[in-house]
């Protein structure tokens, strides 16, 4: 999958992914040039995939859509780094336009580190973050 030249859109919604295998999915978008839309809303990603996912996005230009919604990416908050790692790597990117973050217990350290990205970031243009444990004056900007 890493040098398919074809495939677009992978949808992996609700399969049982593991955070391990989380990680092998995101060392995808290393090399992938042409996928655009990736959706692994519903699965068991944890800090190790979020970590991983931060290294791709720093060096994939392709990658526009990412829905991440109902995971564990901070393993039940007691792993922020990966996230933020992952958040970081967001303040660089240009490529991503949409980013869904909801419903995965997410903490105000994580609320206020959004607000820093969409301080930088100005092509992400949809960003879904309901159903998380921080208000939305957290990561609320002057855009």
């Amino acid at each position: 999958m890493a040098f398919n030249h074809s495939l677009k859109t992978l949808h992996l919604n609700r399969a049982d992914i593991k955070d391990e295998e989380g990680v092998e999915i995101a060392k995808v978008l290393y090399n992938n040039k042409t996928l655009v839309k990736l959706e692994l809303e519903g699965n068991c990603l944890g800090p190790n995939t979020a970590r991983t996912l931060a290294k791709a996005l720093a060096v994939n230009k392709t990658l526009q859509f990412l829905d991440l919604e109902s995971n564990s990416l901070t393993n039940e908050t007691e792993d922020f780094q990966g996230l933020l790692e992952m958040l970081r790597a967001l303040q660089k990117n240009t490529t991503l336009l949409s980013l869904n973050l909801g419903n995965n217990k997410l903490e105000p350290p994580i609320g206020k580190e959004i607000k820093k990205l969409l301080e930088v970031n100005k092509t992400l243009i949809d960003l879904e973050i309901g159903f998380n444990n921080f208000e939305l004056r957290d990561v609320s900007s002057s855009r």
